[in-house]
């Protein structure tokens, strides 16, 4: 590839609906418009971050208002089709959308909300890794998907970000089982890779208006990072990220498989990053040109609470390193937090299950670690944010 990847950062540090719209519209503008992108006479999934039925400030999911202003964009634009939703781990889309407040969203834009549970087997003998998935039957539907990620950690693959968040593609607990069939983490970044491979997606929009850290995906912590982040290349969107925390992209699977199968590029290098300052007015945006020095010295965030521990992808070393942190890396359950719902255990996709009441239903499960895959499905989808991960 001949041009660099482009990468807009629009500062916001607020999630007022106007103040987010105009921010989010000069992000598209800054790409090109969404002209670029989408035909208005297409159908058009938008696929937020639907991890759980959370609070909007608990940073566990892509904020409404995000949500609502690319909704927005897009119905001005006039876009007839649309449709909107995921299939989170545990529980319905519907149900988190009903706790973020979006049906007056969807009732006003005339937004269709996306019927997520019922999948559809795809075969897809050109893949890398995975020939074949079972998607929601809206994702095969549409003719183009707009990805709405939120800037969070991941105990598995160290960030979610815009290659983590189409594995909400997949109906359900069928994602559980394939922690199973893709049982490490470089692997597992590799079938997300061909799920991109083998989708239409034209956009990716990141909400990094209020992160989380630490034990994320679901029981970390929010903390301001103040930007919307927005891409055509997810790996560069997701190597952006990795920068404003001071964490190398090498060192994240989803930015290096992706990058050696082609669905972008995470290399300083390769990244045009432009900073957009939304327009007084509806003007447009004023669009500069940053070094990522220069975007970390006004946004970064050297103290944000990640994992940067060299791993499997650091070389021959790196690889020893990688394969200790697999022994080492384990999920442990808080047992003054733990309520004994067994959502864990359920969520676990090992035959046999690594973690149940084997100590009976009135004791906190327990872990077979010798069973255990690392896939920290238990710690994402634990609704009480009692399982941590030591290692991290």
């Amino acid at each position: 590839m001949n041009t660099r990847s482009k990468v807009i950062i629009v500062p916001c540090n607020t999630y007022d609906k106007e103040t987010v719209f105009r921010a989010v519209k000069a992000g598209v503008l800054a790409l090109g418009g969404i002209g670029s992108f989408i035909r208005h006479e297409e159908r058009i999934l938008v696929k937020p971050n639907y991890l759980s039925a959370a609070d909007p400030d608990k940073a566990v999911t892509t904020h409404p208002a995000v949500i609502e202003a690319v909704l927005r964009l897009l119905s001005e634009y006039g876009c007839a089709d649309l449709s909107c939703g995921d299939s989170p781990g545990h529980g319905k889309g519907e149900a988190v959308a009903a706790r973020l407040g979006l049906g007056e969203t969807f009732r006003a834009l005339g937004v269709r909300e996306a019927e997520m549970n019922e999948e559809v087997l795809t075969d897809y003998p050109e893949g890398k890794t995975a020939k074949s998935f079972y998607f929601a039957k809206e994702v095969t539907r549409a003719d183009a998907i707009v990805n709405v990620c939120k800037m969070k950690t991941h105990a598995l693959e160290r960030i979610t970000g815009a290659v983590k968040n189409v594995y909400g593609f997949i109906c359900g607990m069928r994602k559980a089982a394939g922690h199973v069939t893709y049982p490490n983490p470089n692997v597992f970044a590799r079938m997300l890779a061909d799920i991109h491979r083998k989708t239409d997606i034209r956009l990716h929009v990141m909400d990094g208006i209020v992160a989380m850290e630490g034990n994320g995906p679901g029981s970390g912590d929010p903390v301001p990072m103040n930007v919307l982040l927005f891409s055509a290349d997810p790996v560069a969107l997701d190597a952006t990220f990795c920068r404003l925390v001071n964490l190398d992209p090498r060192l994240v699977p989803t930015c290096e498989q992706g990058q050696l199968l082609g669905i972008g590029r995470h290399e300083e290098a390769d990244i045009e990053l432009l900073l957009a300052e939304p327009g007084e007015g509806g003007a447009e945006p004023s669009v500069t040109a940053v070094t990522a020095a220069e975007l970390v010295s006004r946004f970064g965030n050297p103290a944000f609470n990640v994992d940067r521990r060299p791993g499997m992808n650091g070389g021959k070393w790196g690889r020893r390193i990688g394969i200790l942190n697999h022994v080492t890396k384990r999920p442990y359950i808080d047992k003054k937090a733990c309520v004994k719902c067994g959502v864990c255990v359920s969520h676990c996709p090992v035959p046999g299950k690594a973690v149940d009441f084997r100590k009976g239903k009135d004791q906190p499960p327990v872990y077979d670690y010798s069973r255990c895959i690392r896939c920290f499905c238990c710690q994402e989808m634990c609704p009480k944010h009692a399982i941590h991960v030591r290692g991290i």
